[in-house]
Formats: structure tokens, C-alpha cells, sequence
């Protein structure tokens, strides 16, 4: 029997000292009374030499500190698990899982059992966990702010995507793609059939042949498209899409993107009908300036052989007032085939502007002097530049700049009732000098001063016994750009308007 217990004793001896975990028992006064071959491992001390040892001793004062409240309490009766770093020989330092199990006898707790574990090999894995926990977290995160980030593009771009499975028939849309087509998100994407209520007939004929195509062949495609709104309304969308094959190259898919564009088509619409307007404009006034041409040989003699009838003596008074008739309306006629051969030649850069630094008080005067005759007719009060206006130098094709404001003075004096006035001043205003024609006459709505520089455009007058040809404005405009110059005006409906031309100031 006895041998038998001694056997047991060896094999119970071995086994715990081939257990990788330290095993210990430690008495109330906190020494040795038994440990494992693990503790050789763990610290280098020899087991059988640790009993008697005190666990301050084998611990050190700092890993003891750490330990003594585990060791207080499992002495006090409850058991402690808790984990620790302990360092060891090398400077080998092992995470470990520490058990304190208290040894109660007779009601009295008279040491510990402890049992410490290494699980380094644990703790790096949970760090590795944690690192790929985190690291996917931060994936996802970015992911999100990615997905933001798309949808926030996508609002500012007003431009929506959307994925179609074809079998079988599965829609996939952005929430911009629902704003665009003003559909509640919250629904279901349309079957593809379906979408022929978002696009008006032409539109969806084109789209259906398109994705058909694409479908059949994996060519992409693009298409601007008007689609439906609210109220009879439709818009326009620039639609794209392309192709997605499965592993076995066969097409499964279509994806794509729908970018609203409808601004961008009135925007390009207003500027082809801009650009026509202004070819229109242009071809008119190119075929008056050729008709112009023809016309001014033949009104020449018929001014010629007016202005001899008119000077014969025996004339009744009944013909020399035909005479007198048939010489106004030429003189009209080209005056007018003139204005036109001017204006031809100023939108087409055929004018030479001989520009020089010229005191301008001067000019104006004289162009107020000539008009002094017509405007007392009209009986409107015609104002000149005050005698203490000092001299301003302009830089100017003295002809030229005489000719505009010749123009602005006639039709200032010409829309002017009876009673009215029209006053001139000079300004310098910094590099420049600005000339301003004010009268209190009929004044122009905002329509009208829109088409005001139209060629052409008498804006209603020619309903009126006032006479004109509608292009005097536009070529005053040209003119004083071709010397760098501007015209500005402003005006209220039946209170008057006022013409400023900028002139260029002198360059000395």
C-alpha cells in the first residue's frame, strides 16, 4: 500500500512539474510551501529551493506591490483571478492569467494556492483582433464618409446613378436620382417598361433602342433626354450607361449615371437664339449696306436734276413745291443709305478711327449750336455746357465723336414735347470724360431699353410722325467703342432719359 501511495506522490510530482503553468502554495505568513518546475521557467529560481522563501522575495517590491491587494483578499477568504505582466530571466516578459484560491480549514484560512498562466499567445491575438476590428471600423467609417460624400456630390451635381439587373428586372437608384425625377424614395425603383412615364415619347423610343444596343452589343451610351414634370412640364437629363459582364463575359447588367442638364439647354438654347438674332441682324444690315451702295449713285442724280428743277424760274408754285418735296425725301433717302453704309462698316471693323487729344468744350458746343434751330421749332429749351465749363482733353476721332453726339442730340430733341428741355455737361470722371445728353422727354420702359441699341428697332415710333431709321443708336455705340469708349443710359417711362458717352481722357 505504502509503495502505491509512493507512486502516486512521484506521478502527481510529475505531472505538475510538466504543467506550463506555475503552481504554488503560499501560508498565511506568505512563504513557500510547494511550487512547480514552471517557477525554474518563470523566474530561474530552483522550486525546491524557493520553500521557506517569502513571495516579496520572489516577487520584488514592485510586482508584490501590484499583487499584495489579489494576496490580501484570497487570505481574507475570496478567490482572485486577475491578469499581471511578469517579467522573467532575459527580460523575457510573459502575460499571464493569475488564480488565487484561498485554503480554508476548519473554518480558517490558513494559505493560497496559486495558479498562473501564460497567455501571451492570447493577448496577441486579442491585439491582433482588436487591430482588425479597429482597422475594419475605420474601413467602414471611411466607407460611410465615402458613401456621404458621393451622395453629398451627387446632390450638388444633380446628378443621380442607378444599377439595372436584367433578370430579372431589378432597379437599383441614388436618392438623387429620386429628387430628379421628383419620385417618393421610399418606393421602389420603376420596372424598366416602366420608365416610359418618366420620359416623353420620342425620349423613351430613344432610350429603349439605346439600352437595347447596349444590352446586345456592351456598347456604352449617351443620350440627352426630355423627361416629364409636374404641371405639363418637361426638363432635360443627360443619360449614360454601360455594360457589366458576369464571370462567364455574358452581360447581366446595366449601370449608369442621369445628370439634370435642363439650365444647361435653356442656356445653350438662349444662345442659339442669341447667335441667330444676331446673324439675322447682321445679314439684314449687310444686305442694306449693299442695297445702300446700289441706291447712292441713282439718288445722287435724282438730288442733282430735284435741285435744278427747283432753281428754274418758271416755275408755278405748285411745282416748285414739288420740287422742294421730291429734293427733302431724297435728301432723306440718303441721309438714311448713309447711316446704314456707316453702320456696316462699323460692325464690320471697315471704319478707320483717326483718334487724337482733343479739348472736347469746343466740340459739344458746336454740335449744341447746330441743333439750336431744331430744338426752337420743337419749342424745347435747348441747355449748353456752362460758360465756366473748363477744358477737358479727350482722346477721340474728332469726326466721329461729333457724329455720336449728334446723334444722341437729335433724338433727345426729337422725343422731347413742346415745353421740355434738353441740357449737355462735361464731367471728368478719373481717366475718363463723361458727355451726358438729359432730357425730360417720353422716357423707356425696361423692354424697351433692352432692344434700345438694337439696328433697326425704333422701339414703337415708328407709329409716330417722328422721324428716324432705328440706327442711329447702334451706331453711336459702335463708334465710341471703336475709340475704347462706352454708352450707358438710363430712363423712366415718361419722365426722360439720359445718355452718357465715356470718352477716353487724353494720354498727356
Amino acid at each position: 500500500m505504502n509503495g502505491i501511495e509512493h507512486d502516486t506522490g512521484q506521478l502527481l510530482r510529475r505531472l505538475v512539474d510538466h504543467l506550463p503553468s506555475m503552481l504554488a502554495y503560499w501560508d498565511r505568513d506568505l512563504r513557500c510551501r510547494f511550487a512547480n518546475q514552471a517557477y525554474e521557467r518563470w523566474f530561474g529560481v530552483n522550486p525546491n529551493g524557493l520553500i521557506g522563501t517569502r513571495i516579496q522575495d520572489l516577487l520584488g517590491g514592485e510586482l508584490f506591490s501590484l499583487n499584495e491587494p489579489y494576496i490580501r483578499a484570497a487570505l481574507a477568504g475570496t478567490m482572485q483571478e486577475f491578469e499581471r505582466v511578469v517579467p522573467g530571466p532575459g527580460g523575457v516578459r510573459r502575460h499571464s492569467l493569475a488564480t488565487y484560491v484561498p485554503d480554508v480549514v476548519g473554518g480558517e484560512v490558513v494559505g493560497f494556492m496559486a495558479h498562473v498562466t501564460e497567455v501571451t499567445r492570447l493577448k496577441e491575438a486579442e491585439a491582433l483582433a482588436r487591430a482588425e476590428v479597429a482597422q475594419r471600423e475605420r474601413a467602414l467609417d471611411l466607407l460611410h464618409a465615402s458613401e456621404s460624400a458621393l451622395r453629398q456630390a451627387q446632390r450638388l451635381g444633380r446628378i443621380g446613378s442607378w444599377d439595372w439587373e436584367i433578370e430579372p428586372d431589378i432597379a437599383t437608384w441614388s436618392p438623387e436620382l429620386y429628387h430628379i425625377f421628383g419620385r417618393d424614395p421610399r418606393q421602389l425603383p420603376p420596372k424598366f417598361p416602366e420608365l416610359r412615364t418618366l420620359y416623353t415619347d420620342a425620349s423613351w423610343q430613344r432610350l429603349r433602342d439605346a439600352a437595347a444596343r447596349t444590352v446586345a452589343d456592351g456598347e456604352p451610351f449617351e443620350l440627352d433626354l426630355e423627361y416629364r414634370l409636374p404641371h405639363e412640364r418637361t426638363g432635360w437629363v443627360e443619360a449614360r450607361g454601360e455594360a457589366v459582364r458576369d464571370e462567364t463575359r455574358q452581360i447581366v447588367r446595366l449601370r449608369g449615371t442621369v445628370l439634370e442638364i435642363s439650365h444647361r439647354r435653356q442656356a445653350e438654347e438662349a444662345r442659339r437664339r442669341a447667335q441667330s438674332a444676331e446673324m439675322a441682324s447682321r445679314n439684314k444690315t449687310e444686305l442694306m449696306a449693299r442695297v445702300s451702295h446700289d441706291l447712292r449713285t441713282p439718288l445722287n442724280a435724282i438730288l442733282g436734276f430735284a435741285q435744278l428743277f427747283r432753281s428754274a424760274s418758271n416755275l408755278e408754285p405748285k411745282q416748285r413745291q414739288w420740287a422742294e418735296l421730291l429734293f427733302d425725301a431724297g435728301k432723306h433717302m440718303l441721309d438714311l443709305v448713309e447711316e446704314v453704309l456707316d453702320l456696316s462698316a462699323a460692325e464690320s471693323g471697315r471704319i478707320t478711327m483717326q483718334p487724337i487729344d482733343l479739348d472736347v468744350v469746343p466740340l459739344v458746343c458746336a454740335s449744341v449750336r447746330q441743333f439750336t434751330e431744331l430744338a426752337k421749332r420743337g419749342g424745347v429749351e435747348l441747355i449748353a455746357p456752362g460758360a465756366d465749363t473748363v477744358p477737358t482733353s479727350v482722346r477721340a476721332d474728332p469726326m466721329r465723336l461729333k457724329q455720336a453726339l449728334d446723334n444722341l442730340l437729335s433724338n433727345a430733341i426729337k422725343y422731347t414735347g413742346p415745353g421740355g428741355r434738353v441740357s449737355v455737361t462735361i464731367t471728368p470722371v478719373g481717366d475718363a470724360v463723361e458727355v451726358k445728353v438729359q432730357d425730360t422727354g417720353v422716357g423707356l420702359s425696361p423692354d424697351q431699353l433692352e432692344r434700345l441699341f438694337q439696328p433697326f428697332e425704333r422701339l414703337g415710333a415708328e407709329a409716330t410722325p417722328v422721324a428716324g431709321t432705328g440706327l442711329g443708336l447702334a451706331l453711336t455705340r459702335n463708334l465710341i467703342a471703336m475709340m475704347g469708349g462706352a454708352v450707358r443710359v438710363s430712363s423712366i417711362k415718361g419722365q426722360g432719359s439720359s445718355f452718357v458717352l465715356a470718352i477716353p481722357g487724353a494720354r498727356h
